[in-house]
């Protein structure tokens, strides 16, 4: 697999393309045509403030990158909170199109920011691309669905649904439980899963709600216990899935745990306190660390201290890759980038990147396990065959 380092061609070919040496003043490039201004809709504040402070680190790393592999090119970070919520996504996108009139948005990493932000892109004319959010509805209605600027790098919870249901059913499990975060995407992955267990054959025994952040997930767990269910799956960012895991141990709970989210995470394991709390818990996502993300890993240790990168600081990283091979195709301006989207064909650390009509991209899918307080892939599974 080639390095996701994108390769860029020469200014004069760039200026050709675009047009941009008569393109002074439009939104997002400088005079000069070679400044790309860049925004991130993340949540900076509350509960989900790490998923932007995660996401802004990733971008930076690709932007460092991106200096020596593309130098006819600047680009140009500026950020807006989106509080992880459809009102605070609607805000961030209008401020990022519209006063700092950025010539595209990466995010939101949360469905709630994304699903809300999508209405102001076809107005302001502005393509945007999420990394993270997982709410089918996204791709359901994006391209051909009717939001022509609307992009998404990540694979959504009905492609990752499939395949995870099947290997539940596979491993034998006959009923499930599901607890989800009552969000868009709690809700949605659960809404999903609804119909994809009892297709795989399995029976879903109850489903539960718990507010994000919330310190005492008794309640539902009790619930889940009760059911006598033999797979509990779990859609839950990494503190709240390690919450639940500290509370499941209290509980006498030995149920099989299925993640999709952020269990089988550096973050979940470390958040624990207790790293046998975790083990055996398997999990369906989008990015581990493998051989195979040496620029990032590398180039994030070397930035930032860490080993491992946060799964959302990993996302935005390619994100941006993704952004600036866009750009490479079409050109420095809004007009230019969501033509040079269209022609988005590479492959990155995870997998290969190109958008099918309704602009949802296939990359891989990782199957997980923890073992001994360490991460071990199962599986890479290619969506887009």
């Amino acid at each position: 697999m080639r390095s996701p380092i994108v390769r860029m061609a020469s200014l004069a070919v760039l200026l050709t393309l675009t047009g941009a040496a008569g393109a002074c003043g439009q939104a997002g490039t400088a005079d000069d045509g070679r400044t790309v201004k860049v925004g991130l809709a993340a949540a900076f504040s509350g509960k989900s403030a790490y998923y932007g402070q995660d996401a802004k680190k990733g971008i930076e790393l690709a932007i460092e990158h991106l200096g020596t592999s593309m130098p006819e090119v600047t680009f140009e970070l500026v950020t807006a909170d989106d509080e992880c919520s459809p009102q605070g996504g609607a805000s961030a996108f209008r401020k990022l199109a519209d006063v700092d009139r950025v010539a595209a948005i990466l995010g939101s990493p949360c469905s709630s920011g994304t699903l809300g932000g999508m209405p102001t892109l076809a107005r302001s004319k502005t393509p945007a691309m999420t990394f993270g959010s997982t709410n089918a509805k996204i791709s359901q209605q994006s391209g051909v669905g009717g939001n022509p600027y609307m992009w998404r790098m990540n694979i959504d919870d009905s492609i990752m649904g499939e395949y995870w249901t099947r290997y539940i059913a596979d491993a034998g499990r006959k009923r499930a439980a599901i607890l989800a975060a009552n969000n868009d995407f709690g809700r949605g992955a659960a809404d999903l899963y609804a119909k994809l267990l009892p297709a795989a054959g399995v029976e879903l025994v109850t489903t539960e709600f718990y507010d994000l952040g919330a310190s005492d997930l008794r309640p539902q767990l009790s619930k889940v216990r009760d059911a006598d269910a033999d797979a509990f799956i779990t859609f839950a960012e990494p503190p709240d899935c390690a919450q639940m895991l500290r509370q499941m141990r209290e509980l006498g709970m030995t149920v099989a745990l299925y993640g999709r989210g952020g269990c089988a995470t550096a973050e979940g394991i470390r958040l624990t306190g207790d790293p046998a709390l975790a083990e055996g818990v398997q999990e369906a996502t989008y990015w581990t660390a493998t051989d195979a993300q040496r620029p990032l890993l590398d180039g994030y240790r070397a930035r930032y201290g860490e080993d491992v990168p946060p799964y959302n600081a990993a996302l935005a990283y390619y994100g941006m890759l993704t952004l600036a091979e866009a750009v490479r195709h079409g050109g420095t301006d809004r007009a230019g980038i969501l033509a040079g989207l269209k022609k988005v064909d590479f492959t990155t650390g995870i997998g290969p990147i190109r958008f099918d009509d309704h602009h949802q991209a296939h990359p891989n899918m990782f199957i997980l396990r923890i073992e001994g307080g360490k991460i071990k892939v199962l599986d890479v599974v290619d969506t887009g065959k």
